[in-house]
Formats: structure tokens, C-alpha cells, sequence
């Protein structure tokens, strides 16, 4: 029943992460897609929503064997620490630039495709099962509701539990397009195609550059302005070889002139990308071995933040001092979200200076050993997590992963 429950949780979780901003941008285009097929037969649209629900379910099962794998291995990791690595971080915005530049018009995919696949139809389903890699990839900064419990359930179990659990979690991210292609009878409720599905996709290329800059931001925390620059650099290299492609890759050139083109766009890339990725130094913060309140550090709102080690937290429920303890990663988006609309309003800098409370921060940004098994005390392995130490010793209270400003005043 135990099992079911959880199931049921991480189908809810994979769901509620189609509303989170990092997937928003993929599933909008998936949604695109399917307004553009939708006067089709209903094979072909089932078909395409079969192929994004496999391509989203094989991605969830990548990522949990690879993570029992490495945990085997004694590493500390969890949910979302991919963009734990710069590397990931410079490949992902990479790929997220060259999707932009593709929906500007730049260049064109499907004359890529054409020796490999001998139909428009085949060379779709293989952009659909890409689409839900893509989606999966750009999720993993993002937890929301019911899906930390259900991962962290999934750790504590048997491999095939894990499975289990994060294809809940593939299907429930994978199922309102799945619906759409299943059901056509709900294709009447969608826009008719037509010349304003051009502009819409130029469009929805700013929501991808947008998450280019994101990305572009978290690796310059993690690495330095210097590092920073050079992934530019090799965005301006990006947006170069998809010119290349755009003006000699297409079908009505000649094969030597597109062959050349396809040299010419890797020459350009491949170099510049390796430069980028061998350039890079993981730059962890500094640990605190001081079990002081000396170690400040930057956060939302007047609240004074002092940085996470577990002697300082030790320290302080020994003086029998209110502690609230924040989980946060300058990736994660749904932390920034929180700090925003909840830790930097003016009565929950009220409610804890009325409290006296100390505010720790814990933040996994790159990774922390300390910062991992602090998490695995608390049966977690994904964040945000919020935990609040009343005064005098009593026992903690684990907030939601959604915060407002009532629900932090409510639960101090």
C-alpha cells in the first residue's frame, strides 16, 4: 500500500513539473507541435505522443541508474545534480541555444535527418523522443510537490522500487501530451493551424534564450566571470555554425557544398566546445570548519543568513537557539522562486527577528558532501527542503516545498 501511495506521488510530482518554469518552454513547444499535426490521422499524432512519453520515461530511467550506480560507487548524490557540473551547465546551454536559433529560422533540422530517416514521419518521431530527453534534462532543477518524498522513498528501496518510482515520475511528466495525442476529440478545443503558428515559434525562442541566460548565470557562480566569458564565446561559435548549416546545408545545394558546410559548422563548434569545457575549474565554496555565526552570506530579503556546517547547526540547538535551515542551490529554480515570494517579504524578516531565530544556509550549488548527508538525515535527496528548530530543543518541522509568506510565519 506503502508502495502505491508513493506511486501515486511521484505520478503527481512528474505532472506538477510540466508547470515549472525550466520545462515550461519544451512542453509548449511539444504542445506547438501537436496543433500542427492535430488535423492529421490519429495514428500519427498517438504515435508522436507514444514516442515524447518514451523519450521522457528512458530519459527518468537513465538518470535513476545512473545515480544508484554512482551511489554504489559511495558518491553522495541527488536530484538534479547534474548542473552540479559546469560541464553539464556549458552543454546544456549550448543545446538550448542551438534550439533557438532553429525556431528563429537559422537553420533547419529536418534536412539533417534525411539520410538516416526515408520519411517526414519517422525523422518526427525521433524530434518527439528528443523532445522528452530534452524535457527530462531541463526538469532536473526543478522539485516540486510530492516528488521529493517519492524520490527519497525511491533511495531507501530495493533497485526495482527506484525503477518503479521514476517511471511514475516519466509517466506523470509525460502525460498531458499524451493525453492530447490519445484523445483527438479534444483537438477542438485547440487553435486552428494557420500563418500565426510561424510567429509562435519565433517567438518561443525567447523563452529558450532566456533559459540560455540562466544557465549562463548559474555557471558564472559556479566558475567565475573569466569561465563565464568563454561560455559566450562559445555561444557566438554556436550561433556561427548554425549560420553555416542555415545557408549551405540545404537540400537544394549540392552534396559536396552540404558536406563541406557540416565540416565547417563541427570545425567551428567542436573546438570551441572542448576549449570551454577543459578551461573550466570547479571552483566549490570554501568549508567552514568554525562553529561560529561569523560566516555570513548572501540572502533573500533583511533575514541575516549565516552559512550551513554541521558543527554550527550543532552549536546552536546546544544553546537552545531557533534555527531555520534552508536547502538552496543557485540552480535550483524553485528555491529562487521561494526566496522571492516568501523569504525576502518584510513580516517573515519580522516573525524571525521576533523569534530571535538563526537562518542557516545550506547550499549545494556544487557539490558538498556535507551538505548531501545533511540532506539524507532529513530522507531527502532533492531540495528545496526547509527545516525549522524551535527554541529550546523541541523537534524540527520540515515546510512545504511551495512557500508563501503565511506558510513560513504560520509554521514559526
Amino acid at each position: 500500500m506503502h508502495l502505491i501511495l508513493m506511486l501515486l506521488a511521484a505520478f503527481a510530482g512528474g505532472l506538477i513539473l510540466n508547470l515549472m518554469p525550466c520545462v515550461l518552454p519544451v512542453l509548449s513547444l511539444k504542445i506547438f507541435d501537436f496543433v500542427q499535426r492535430a488535423a492529421g490521422r490519429k495514428g500519427g499524432v498517438l504515435a508522436h505522443g507514444l514516442s515524447f512519453t518514451a523519450g521522457t520515461v528512458m530519459s527518468f530511467w537513465a538518470l535513476a541508474g545512473l545515480l544508484i550506480v554512482l551511489r554504489r560507487m559511495g558518491q553522495g548524490l541527488g536530484w538534479g545534480y547534474q548542473l552540479q557540473s559546469p560541464t553539464f551547465v556549458v552543454i546544456l546551454c549550448a543545446l538550448f541555444m542551438f534550439f533557438a536559433l532553429h525556431l528563429f529560422g537559422v537553420f533547419e533540422v529536418g534536412y539533417l535527418f534525411t539520410r538516416i530517416s526515408r520519411g517526414h514521419e519517422k525523422e518526427g518521431l525521433g524530434g518527439s523522443f528528443l523532445a522528452g530527453v530534452t524535457a527530462t534534462l531541463v526538469a532536473t532543477p526543478c522539485t516540486g510537490p510530492f516528488m521529493g518524498t517519492a524520490m527519497a522513498y525511491a533511495f531507501t528501496q530495493n533497485d526495482f522500487v527506484a525503477f518503479a518510482v521514476f517511471t511514475a515520475l516519466g509517466l506523470g511528466m509525460a502525460s498531458p501530451y499524451l493525453l492530447l495525442s490519445a484523445a483527438p476529440g479534444l483537438a477542438r478545443f485547440l487553435p486552428k493551424p494557420g500563418a500565426w503558428m510561424e510567429h509562435l515559434k519565433q517567438f518561443m525562442g525567447f523563452p529558450l534564450l532566456a533559459t540560455v541566460v540562466w544557465l549562463a548565470w548559474v555557471f558564472g557562480r559556479q566558475t567565475g566571470i573569466d569561465a563565464m566569458a568563454m561560455l559566450l564565446a562559445l555561444l557566438v561559435a554556436a550561433g556561427l555554425a548554425a549560420w553555416v548549416l542555415g545557408k549551405w546545408m540545404a537540400l537544394h545545394h549540392p552534396g559536396h557544398v552540404r558536406l563541406t558546410a557540416a565540416l565547417v559548422a563541427l570545425a567551428i563548434f567542436v573546438p570551441t566546445l572542448a576549449w570551454v569545457i577543459m578551461g573550466v575549474q570547479h571552483r566549490a565554496p570554501a568549508a567552514s570548519t568554525d562553529a561560529t555565526l561569523s560566516d555570513v552570506v548572501p540572502g533573500p530579503g533583511t533575514i541575516t543568513w549565516h552559512r550551513y556546517t554541521p558543527e554550527t547547526l550543532v552549536a546552536l540547538r546546544a544553546e537552545g537557539k531557533a534555527v531555520f535551515l534552508d536547502f538552496t542551490a543557485d540552480w535550483c529554480i524553485t528555491c529562487k522562486v521561494n526566496e522571492r515570494v516568501a523569504l525576502s517579504k518584510p513580516e517573515v524578516a519580522a516573525a524571525f527577528a521576533e523569534k530571535n531565530i538563526v537562518a542557516l544556509q545550506a547550499d549545494w550549488t556544487n557539490s558538498d558532501e556535507a551538505v548531501t548527508k545533511a540532506l539524507e538525515g532529513y530522507g531527502r535527496n532533492s531540495i528545496p527542503l526547509y527545516v525549522y528548530y524551535p527554541a529550546g530543543g523541541g523537534t524540527y518541522k520540515i515546510l512545504p516545498q511551495v512557500l508563501t509568506s503565511g506558510i513560513v510565519v504560520s509554521a514559526l
